[in-house]
C-alpha cells in the first residue's frame, strides 16, 4: 500500500503554462498584414503601371481617330471648295445671261409703250422676242454636301460658323431650283405658247422680212404682248435676285474654304 501512494506520489502533474499558445486563425491575419504592410509600394506601383499603360493606349487610339477625322474633313472641305468654285462660275453664267434677257425685256417694253415706235423694225422685235425666251439657269454641284450629311460625317466640319454657312448656302442653291423650275413651267405654259403663235424661231425666214413696221406696231400695242413681256421681266428679275445672294454667300463660303484648305488663289 505505501508503495502503490509513493508510486503515484512520484507521478508528476504537469504545471501550468503561463503562456497560451496562438490561435492558428490569428497567427494568419498577423502574417498577411505584415505582408500587406511590406509589399504595399510594389500593389501601389503596379496599380499605377497598368493605370498609365491604360490612358496611353486609350489616348494612342484617341489620337489616331482624331488625326484620321482631320484628314477626312480636309477631303470634304477641298472637295466643297471645288464645287463652290464651279458653283461661282455656273451663277456668274446665269446672272449675265439673266441680265442680258432683262436688257431685251426692258427694251420690248419700252417699245410697247413708246408714243413713237418708227424706228423699229420687226427683225429687232423677233430678235428680242427670241433672246427673252431664253432661260440662262444654274445649276449647283451639291454632291460633296450631300454625300456629307448622307454619310453621317458633318460632324467633320468642327467650324459651327462654316457648317452654318454651308446650310445657308445649299438652302439657297435648292430655292434657286424651286424658282427655277416654276418660271420654265410658266414659260412653256403661258409665255412660250404666246410667242410661238406670233414670232418665228428663226429669224431668217421670209415671214420676218414681209411683216411691215405698222403690223408690228399693232401686236406691240396688244395688251396680251405686254404682259407676257413683262411676266418675263418679272421672272427673271426674282431669279436675278436670288443668284446675287448665292453668289454672295458663295464668295463668302469659298474664301473660307481656301482659308482652311491652305489654298489660295
Amino acid at each position: 500500500m505505501e508503495e502503490k501512494i509513493q508510486e503515484n506520489e512520484s507521478v508528476e502533474i504537469p504545471e501550468e503554462t503561463s503562456a497560451i499558445q496562438p490561435s492558428p486563425v490569428l497567427h494568419k491575419k498577423q502574417t498577411f498584414s505584415g505582408l500587406i504592410k511590406e509589399m504595399w509600394p510594389a500593389y501601389l506601383i503596379e496599380i499605377f503601371v497598368i493605370i498609365l499603360g491604360i490612358s496611353i493606349t486609350l489616348a494612342l487610339e484617341e489620337w489616331r481617330d482624331n488625326s484620321k477625322e482631320n484628314h477626312l474633313e480636309q477631303i470634304y472641305l477641298k472637295n466643297l471648295q471645288t464645287d463652290i468654285g464651279t458653283d461661282i462660275k455656273s451663277l456668274n453664267l446665269a446672272t449675265v445671261g439673266t441680265k442680258s434677257l432683262l436688257q431685251r425685256g426692258n427694251e420690248l417694253l419700252g417699245y410697247a409703250r413708246s408714243a413713237d415706235n418708227k424706228n423699229i423694225s420687226p427683225a429687232q422685235i423677233n430678235e428680242d422676242v427670241r433672246a427673252i425666251l431664253g432661260r440662262p439657269n444654274f445649276f449647283t454641284s451639291d454632291a460633296s454636301f450631300t454625300e456629307l450629311k448622307s454619310s453621317g460625317n458633318l460632324h467633320l466640319i468642327k467650324d459651327i460658323q462654316l457648317k452654318n454657312l454651308l446650310f445657308a448656302y445649299y438652302s439657297e442653291t435648292q430655292h434657286i431650283k424651286e424658282v427655277q423650275d416654276a418660271e420654265r413651267q410658266t414659260a412653256i405654259t403661258l409665255s412660250g405658247a404666246y410667242f410661238l403663235k406670233q414670232f418665228p424661231l428663226d429669224g431668217n425666214r421670209s415671214q420676218v422680212g414681209s411683216v411691215t413696221t405698222q403690223d408690228m406696231n399693232g401686236l406691240l400695242k396688244n395688251i396680251e404682248f405686254d404682259n407676257n413681256v413683262l411676266l418675263r421681266v418679272l421672272n427673271r428679275n426674282e431669279l436675278l435676285d436670288i443668284y446675287q445672294r448665292a453668289d454672295s454667300l458663295a464668295q463668302l463660303l469659298n474664301k473660307d474654304l481656301l482659308k482652311k484648305t491652305g489654298n489660295s488663289e
